[in-house]
């Protein structure tokens, strides 16, 4: 398989990883490791050696979602944790394809003779944890609550709020209060809500916050539904057709869905922001 890489690189978010998540959950339990190549070794968080040691002969028995990690669980009480982080996917591929060793940070090799390339330009890791350590993993075991788990209830994300004198794009954005979203599906989450990014966290009244839960719960829905965001790919690489939906991001000089008003592009601290200076005061 040959793609072309675009020059927009971002990290998979929440609804990317679902769809990810879900398409490997179609083919992986079951399948067996026999195999690993490293070729980029300083995304593990064992030595290549022991990594190799310890996956090899381990059966997938599912895959789930955490925040924006992919965590398979192996046989044997281990668990395979992917972090895609820049630009990153995971793509099953046949036997006879060869991998770029500069492109393919690890490749697994499954008993059916298919391959999984794990790819990302930078950030990303592949790490093996015991099943019963995950809660002590320093990423993994710091995330907030899931975004669309039942325990995120509006009371939930009043609680998280309250008191807090920031930007509300900042703690959106910051995995260890909700973990999944980014700066993709945050630009059109504040558009649904009509809040600026820069509106202080403490500020938001009930109405407000109760706007902020639906927008959070509509938006990463419509991002799962849609297959994922842009460049992003379940396993097979079929690619996220959620960018043909964005109400206003990534829309600069394009009239708002909802008042016509012409998007703008802001800066918001050192990420980029796409509003309505209508709609988002």
């Amino acid at each position: 398989m040959i793609r072309a890489w675009s020059v927009f690189v971002a990290m998979p978010e929440l609804p990317d990883i679902v769809v990810l998540t879900r398409s490997m959950n179609e083919v992986l339990p079951g399948r067996t490791i026999i195999d690993a190549t490293v070729n980029q070794p300083k995304v593990l968080n064992k030595t290549v050696e022991v990594f190799i040691s310890l996956i090899t002969g381990r059966k997938i028995m599912q895959i789930r979602q955490r925040g924006k990690w992919i965590l398979a669980e192996l046989d044997k009480n281990l668990v395979l944790a992917f972090n895609l982080g820049m630009g990153g996917e995971i793509i099953l591929h046949a036997a006879e394809e060869k991998p770029d060793p500069k492109k393919e940070r690890v490749v697994l090799h499954l008993d059916n003779s298919k391959q999984l390339w794990i790819h990302f330009w930078w950030f990303g890791h592949v790490h093996l944890i015991e099943s019963t350590e995950i809660h002590c993993h320093k990423q993994i075991g710091n995330l907030g609550v899931e975004p669309l788990s039942t325990e995120f209830s509006r009371g939930k994300l009043s609680d998280i709020l309250s008191g807090r004198r920031g930007r509300i794009k900042s703690y959106l954005l910051d995995q260890r209060v909700i973990a999944g979203i980014g700066n993709v599906y945050i630009q059109d989450i504040l558009w649904r809500a009509r809040l600026h990014p820069e509106r202080k966290a403490n500020t938001l009244s009930d109405i407000d916050i109760s706007l902020l839960h639906q927008a959070i719960l509509v938006t990463l829905q419509e991002g799962i539904r849609y297959g994922g965001g842009p460049k992003e790919h379940d396993i097979w690489g079929n690619e996220g057709r959620y960018p043909e939906h964005y109400q206003v991001a990534y829309r600069t000089g394009k009239p708002c869905p909802r008042c016509q008003s012409i998007i703008e592009k802001i800066r918001v601290g050192s990420t980029t922001s796409y509003i309505c200076p209508r709609c988002q005061t």
